[in-house]
């Protein structure tokens, strides 16, 4: 399968980055960098292997609630859908956060 990830999943993804390097250290977001995007090139292969989102995670539930699957890269969580022969990466945020409508659609 080919991932492809939204801009909004990459504004979030960099934001993440550049929050983890002035709070913690530069090296810290370069560990992450390298954990998130691991977790991310396993959908490559994998897919299936994230499970639904739970309703509980969602701020509004989106029509297309079923798609959406989930992978845990402790603590942020990322939101993807199987689009055909495609994964799209739909959002990264901390897994405490609620899913919004942005983060359910490609954008």
């Amino acid at each position: 399968m080919i991932v492809l990830t939204s801009p909004h999943a990459q504004g979030l993804f960099h934001n993440i980055l550049a929050v983890i390097a002035r709070e913690q250290s530069p090296q810290d977001a370069v560990k992450w960098r390298t954990k998130i995007l691991a977790a991310i090139q396993v959908l490559e292969d994998f897919p299936q292997s994230g499970c639904t989102v739970p309703m509980v995670c969602f701020e509004t539930i989106p029509d297309h609630v079923g798609n959406l699957r989930q992978t845990i890269c402790r603590p942020y969580r990322i939101v993807y859908e199987i689009v055909e022969d495609e994964v799209h990466v739909l959002s990264i945020r901390h897994a405490r956060m609620l899913v919004t409508e942005t983060d359910t659609s490609w954008n």
